[in-house]
């Protein structure tokens, strides 16, 4: 039987679209190989002063996921990144840091409508009573959403995973395709 390479999952979408909690439940199905969830906001979240200065802080915590990703990569393991991610530089890096680690790039967007998505986040919001980065949006979740799917239109291979119903079967496939 051939070794199967480590994978590394970007699962790209829009604010409160389920991104993380896709992550978390395909490394559970998973939890016997050990798969990485790494959530770069949870990493930024604890460096020191990092809302004094999100732009550094957003930088510094790219920089030790890439060095955590690399590690987990190079010892055999799978790595899922849920990232809202609307510029292309650092998904090409994700792609050349699995590269690299002699990993596959599975690059795929969990979509959502805006409805859906306003309510999850404001709901969201309102647990963390404004005390987090998340409680508050660049635009109206309807603009964010929009300007997101004009981002998906420049990556002709990412793979579209509907928010609603089993979106964890969906990117089990879309993981087993692209290994295949």
């Amino acid at each position: 039987m051939t070794p199967v390479s480590p994978r590394l999952i970007l699962i790209n979408g829009a604010p409160a679209s389920g991104k993380t909690t896709l992550a978390r439940a395909w490394c559970a199905r998973h939890a016997a190989e050990l798969p990485l969830a790494l959530d770069i906001d949870a990493l930024r979240a604890m460096l020191g002063g990092w809302q004094d200065d999100l732009h550094a802080a957003g930088l510094a915590a790219r920089e030790l996921a890439v060095a955590a990703i690399s590690v987990h990569l190079a010892s055999g393991r799978d790595v899922m990144v849920p990232q809202y991610l609307r510029r292309v530089e650092f998904v090409e890096r994700l792609e050349a840091t699995a590269a690299n680690c002699g990993a596959v790039f599975v690059e795929t967007a969990l979509r959502i409508d805006a409805a859906t998505a306003a309510e999850r986040f404001d709901r969201r919001a309102a647990s963390l009573g404004g005390a987090d980065i998340h409680s508050t949006l660049p635009a109206e979740m309807a603009a964010v959403v929009e300007d997101f799917e004009r981002f998906l239109l420049t990556r002709p291979r990412v793979v579209r995973i509907p928010s609603g119903e089993g979106p964890l079967a969906a990117l089990d496939a879309a993981v087993a395709a692209a290994s295949g």
